[in-house]
């Protein structure tokens, strides 16, 4: 295992946020606020490996915890997110939330129209 430095990750952690400000417009925080937001839009496996990402780049500035970081596995890990992160769509996920809030709109309409037509029922105006 080699030592990573800070310098090791900075490139991987650069270009991850590159990503996460790209896909998924996220441009405020930190690296772990937002990488920790990048992880609800990610398969299982890439949050594993982004939390790995994550760990790598917080014990890098510790010099003995330093130590206990594989830089293979790191820039391996970066890589696989990066991957991940590349292949979500960012007008793909802006159509499904206003599709999702459309749909969401038109239930509530069709409950509030039925109840509107239970209570003309009730009072025997239908």
């Amino acid at each position: 295992m080699a030592m990573v430095t800070d310098q090791d990750i900075a490139p991987h952690v650069a270009r991850l946020e590159t990503l996460f400000e790209e896909r998924l417009a996220l441009r405020r925080g930190g690296f772990e606020t937002r990488a920790a937001k990048a992880a609800r839009a990610l398969p299982r496996l890439l949050r594993r490996d982004l939390a790995r990402v994550v760990e790598a780049q917080r014990l890098s500035g510790h010099p003995r915890l330093a130590r206990t970081v594989d830089t293979a596995e790191v820039k391996l890990a970066a890589d696989r997110v990066a991957q991940g992160l590349k292949a979500i769509d960012p007008a793909d996920r802006r159509r499904g939330r206003l599709l999702g809030m459309l749909g969401a709109l038109m239930f509530n309409l069709a409950l509030l129209f039925a109840a509107v037509v239970i209570v003309l029922v009730w009072r025997g105006y239908l």
